[in-house]
């Protein structure tokens, strides 16, 4: 029998997909997708360019142009390149836009980058302006090929294969999956296609169960999630590198089978009533940096009295998960209400689990300046997010909740949106969370506060329709700036590098930090960092750094010696000139 081997993140974990992009940083330094952007503004500038092959030179017809900006508004202005790979857009506002480019076969890359996985620069674009030559020369992917095969080397048809790497994600190192799964044909084989060059582990999952008879009992039996060259333990697993444009073959393995399970239990709402005509999924999500999916290994619909029982789950680690919606007097409208738990199917049965939805829990208060005015600027370029920080035990790892059910209201649709007044609520929270702040230029974040406690960077979290009210968010335009330029060692500018500006004290180093910021330099070697909190700082200019790299404190502790002490006041502007650091 062979049970659902994929489903995409639709109803219970949909939202996921909003990742599918990287978002470019916001002010604070975290990577915050603001969806409370104004309507896109018309000017008369001109961005245009042409992009081209990296391997032939040859160009590059129907890629894919995006460009967006605050000024754009929430979509952004897109395009594609004609039959000699030239593009142009036209009326543009004036703004620093973010520029990227897409074609299939070719690395998307961003305005800035010289190679991949490496942070894009915006472009700065002026009233009336032509940005002539804003041209692209795209790599080709790279490719791991390999053939998959049964207990017996036998070749098997539609295992899903999937390329995942290390990183630092969430508060700690995970194995993250990369790119879209690919399915391997009729003789077994397999290419997962466009890959950045790098170092990747190789997954493999077979959906199929079957019965066996042994000493005259029978068994379920089902395949293990198995990773190159041939373990269901990812510490086993054999990391397989591969460059640009390269094709690494022979990334061949055979899959691990073990017994299936069956799992049972009861599920009730947040008041304990029974949940009744509901399903009930156990799913593998593979979320990480820009991606989200979910395996599945099976399903089952409650009884009257909550009961279920889903049969045959191949061995793996999963969450077993249940959703529901009610009306509720605490909010206006239906609200949607989800269950989680983790569970490691390992061949024994496991019966009397018990799933309890939440409602997830709001956080509501005020945004004002130090004076306890409004801030004077577009209320509509003000927002709150909250950051979910324990994806093992979040019903949608670590993506956001998914949109409000057919017909429902309640607080969902405006969350974190800024009222006519100034207040906002955040709902729903599905586990413990930062308050992160979306704010325009020349604004930042002064402090958060909860009944006196300063809960900035606190990790924050409330029981199930419980409301964390009275935040009050300060923010200030008495922003600091450090500003200079990148030298080399003879002193002359460098028109490519990355400045990375980080707290001393190792306590604030983690991934969305607001102490932590990153920024390349243009084309006259300068560099600009904007907002970050008054303190004591390390500056470091490097040459290289892949996206992201600086959220890894065991990254920040190995560069630390190298860089300079800087100390940032409230309201200051600083200048600073940094020479390239030379790492080891």
């Amino acid at each position: 029998m062979k049970t659902l081997v994929l489903t995409l993140l639709t109803t219970m974990v949909c939202a996921a997909f909003a990742h599918a992009q990287p978002q470019p940083p916001g002010p604070t330094g975290a990577s915050t997708r603001d969806n409370r952007q104004a309507p896109a503004q018309a000017g008369s500038a001109i961005v245009r360019g042409r992009v081209l092959a990296a391997d032939t030179g040859r160009p590059l017809r129907r890629a894919r142009i995006t460009l967006s900006a605050p000024e754009l508004g929430r979509d952004g202005r897109t395009t594609s390149t004609d039959l000699d790979g030239t593009y142009e857009i036209t009326d543009l506002p004036a703004g620093r836009y973010i520029l990227r480019v897409v074609r299939s076969g070719y690395l998307g890359l961003q305005y800035g980058q010289r190679r991949p996985l490496e942070q894009g620069k915006p472009l700065q674009v002026a009233d009336k302006q032509v940005a002539e030559h804003i041209d692209f020369t795209l790599p080709r992917t790279s490719v791991i090929r390999g053939q998959i095969g049964d207990e017996l080397n036998e070749p098997v048809a539609g295992v899903n294969v999937i390329a995942m790497r290390q990183t630092y994600w969430q508060g700690r190192r995970r194995i993250v999956p990369v790119g879209a799964p690919t399915q391997t044909d009729d003789g077994g084989e397999y290419r997962l296609t466009n890959l950045s060059p790098g170092t990747y582990f190789v997954m493999a999952q077979l959906r199929d169960t079957w019965t066996v008879r042994a000493n005259g009992a029978t068994q379920t039996m089902g395949y293990a999630p198995t990773y190159f060259p041939g373990t269901a333990n990812i510490i086993d697993a054999r990391r397989v590198t591969v460059g640009v444009g390269q094709v690494a073959a022979g990334a061949d393995f055979s899959l691990i089978p073990g017994r299936a399970a069956n799992l049972s239990g009861t599920a009730v709402d947040s008041v304990g009533r029974p949940l009744s005509n509901r399903p009930v999924m156990v799913v593998q999500p593979l979320i990480g940096p820009g991606f989200g999916m979910v395996m599945a290994g099976g399903s089952a619909t409650t009884d009257a009295d909550g009961s279920f029982t889903i049969a045959n789950v191949p061995p793996g680690q999963y969450k077993l998960q249940a959703q529901t919606t009610r009306q509720t007097l605490t909010v206006q409208g239906t609200v949607l209400e989800v269950a989680t738990m983790p569970i490691k199917v390992d061949g024994n049965d496991a019966t009397n689990l018990a799933l309890r939805t939440t409602m997830g829990w709001m956080a509501s208060g005020r945004v004002a300046t130090e004076n306890g005015t409004p801030p004077d600027a577009p209320r509509d370029r003000f927002g709150l997010v909250a950051r979910l920080v324990d994806t093992d035990q979040s019903p949608f790892g670590g993506a956001p909740p998914p949109p409000p059910p057919p017909g429902g209201s309640g607080v969902i649709v405006d969350s974190g949106r800024m009222k006519e007044d100034w207040t906002f609520t955040v709902a729903p929270i599905f586990g413990a969370a930062r308050l992160r702040v979306s704010l325009p230029d020349g604004w930042g974040m002064k402090t958060i506060l909860q009944d006196g406690r300063d809960i900035s960077d606190a990790v924050v979290e409330a029981q199930s329709g419980e409301e964390l009210s009275g935040v009050q968010v300060i923010v200030t335009d008495r922003v600091t700036s450090v500003a200079g330029q990148v030298l080399d060692g003879k002193g002359a500018a460098l028109t490519d590098g990355t400045v990375l500006v980080f707290a001393d004290d190792p306590e604030k180093w983690s991934d969305d930090s607001r102490w932590v910021r990153a920024v390349r330099t243009d084309g006259q070697g300068r560099y600009e960092i904007k907002g970050l909190p008054p303190g004591e700082y390390r500056a470091v200019a490097l040459e290289y750094a892949e996206d992201g790299i600086w959220n890894d404190p065991d990254y920040l502790g190995a560069i630390r010696q190298d860089a300079r002490n800087v100390t940032l006041r409230e309201g200051n502007a600083l200048t600073l000139s940094l020479t390239l650091a030379k790492l080891p």
